[in-house]
């Protein structure tokens, strides 16, 4: 078989696996399905695949991340349940005014997203209070989508100190021999700052100019017969800084917190003196997982009386998160399955050894492979196993800079319309069609993210003690 068919097969088992998932279709079937088109036509042998790399890759997912997702579903069904969604996102509605309906919508979705709150909650929580905005702005409800796409899933997502799993992903596979990770949540802190105020700025004028543009051309607010039940924040919701309360200690105990305690053993507490204290300072972790989790106790105990039966949203989060998960690990086997491929080496070997800088083979491979699996997360977990080795081991590139532009790279093309995100978020929650809402969604999501890890790659090269930031 030559080096064609085998593209070929991989190509035609992927665009399959896109064309099933637009449609609708579980991704826990379709990524099995579509695995094992791809290794039967390719010549190997089915059955030990799928109970071998296919197993292997969703098995590792799920024991490298269950609890993050886990713990990340339970923070926002607590934002949910109590109302500190709706709390925030109308806490930040009321400030701009529907005159500016699109920024509220998307600053909304980025409060939210950057505390640590889901992305599915997040469209959920803001979308009743999109359509008020766009209905009193009477602005055509078709942008709501992309709106609330660009809030959740661009400059905040990927950016430095977020909570969120696509930032967090990378501290898992980049590490040294002993196991200690050679990055941590804030990699690239100074390239992240201009990136993500570049996504913001140009996303935010693309917007506004194509909703412009649409009332120019006669368009206005359709009303719906169902969008007179849009959640209001109600007299037993939480005020605006206990809702924000979750969120910010979520960020600071991933971002300050180990920082501090560092400080500590090092200004106030003597090695000779407090020798298992200092020794527990000096080593207190940066762990994503305990920084959700004490964001969740710090919203259970300031949203108490809002009446949450905390067993319940627990439950129901841990529920979610398997699912999230679950979903999440279903992509990663399919891309375990067939990395071994003579298909998929050829496509590795091109973007490994493209001229130039090697953060832009990395940035290639990863944008390829997330959206190959139609996720930015699932596209980290393939990607970064093979990348580690090649790019810090050979090439010596410095994982923080690594980190970031793969964090950047992987929100790009995995935003294609087969996102399971992106399908929810159009067809669920907005009640549209890709036809209509699409086209600022791949804009800001798609395009605007490829310009941001160009830029991203540019400030690292053209300063590289950023590199070590």
């Amino acid at each position: 078989m030559n080096s064609a068919y085998h593209l070929l097969v991989l190509f035609g088992s992927l665009a399959l696996l896109m064309f099933l998932v637009v449609r609708g279709k579980s991704i826990f079937v379709v990524a099995p399905l579509c695995a094992l088109v791809a290794v039967t036509l390719s010549g190997e042998d089915p059955l030990a695949t799928m109970n071998g790399a296919y197993m292997a890759g969703f098995a590792d997912y799920v024991r490298r991340f269950f609890l993050i997702f886990a713990l990340g579903a339970v923070f926002g069904k607590l934002m949910e349940d109590s109302g500190a969604a709706i709390t925030v996102a109308h806490g930040v509605g009321r400030l701009l005014g529907k005159q500016r309906a699109c920024l509220a919508v998307v600053l909304a979705c980025a409060l939210l997203t950057y505390g640590g709150v889901s992305l599915f909650v997040v469209g959920f929580s803001v979308y009743p209070l999109a359509v008020q905005l766009f209905r009193a702005a009477n602005l055509p409800r078709r942008f709501i989508p992309g709106t609330i796409a660009f809030g959740s899933i661009t400059f905040t997502m990927t950016s430095a100190g977020s909570p969120e799993i696509q930032n967090l992903i990378p501290i898992q596979y980049l590490v040294e021999a002993a196991g200690q990770s050679l990055t941590d949540a804030r990699a690239g802190w100074p390239v992240s700052i201009f990136v993500a105020t570049f996504m913001f700025v140009v996303g935010q004028w693309y917007l506004d100019r194509v909703i412009r543009r649409a009332l120019a051309d006669g368009e206005h607010f359709e009303a719906r017969d169902g969008d007179h039940v849009a959640v209001q924040a109600g007299s037993n919701a939480p005020t605006f800084i206990a809702a924000m309360t979750p969120l910010a200690v979520t960020l600071l105990v991933l971002n300050l917190l180990p920082w501090l305690c560092r400080s500590m053993a090092d200004w106030f507490v003597s090695p000779v003196t407090w020798p298992k204290l200092s020794a527990v300072l000096s080593k207190f972790p940066e762990d994503a997982t305990l920084a959700i989790f004490l964001g969740v106790m710090s919203g259970v105990v300031v949203m108490r009386r809002q009446r949450i039966n905390v067993w319940q949203c627990f439950g129901d989060g841990f529920v979610n998160g398997l699912l999230a998960v679950g979903s999440t690990s279903a992509v990663v086997g399919f891309g375990s399955a067939v990395k071994d491929l003579p298909s998929f080496q050829i496509v590795v070997d091109w973007v490994t050894n493209l001229p130039g800088d090697p953060l832009i083979g990395a940035a290639i491979a990863v944008a390829v492979i997330a959206g190959i699996a139609g996720s930015a997360s699932g596209g980290q977990g393939i990607a970064l196993p093979i990348l580690k080795p090649i790019f810090i081991d050979q090439l010596h590139v410095a994982p923080r800079a690594l980190h970031r532009v793969v964090s950047i790279a992987s929100g790009s093309l995995d935003s294609l319309p087969a996102n399971g995100y992106l399908v929810m978020l159009i067809r669920n929650i907005c009640g549209e069609t890709h036809a209509r809402a699409y086209g600022p969604i791949f804009v800001t999501t798609v395009l605007l993210p490829a310009a941001g890890t160009a830029l991203a790659i540019a400030l690292f090269k053209w300063f590289p003690s950023w590199q070590m930031m």
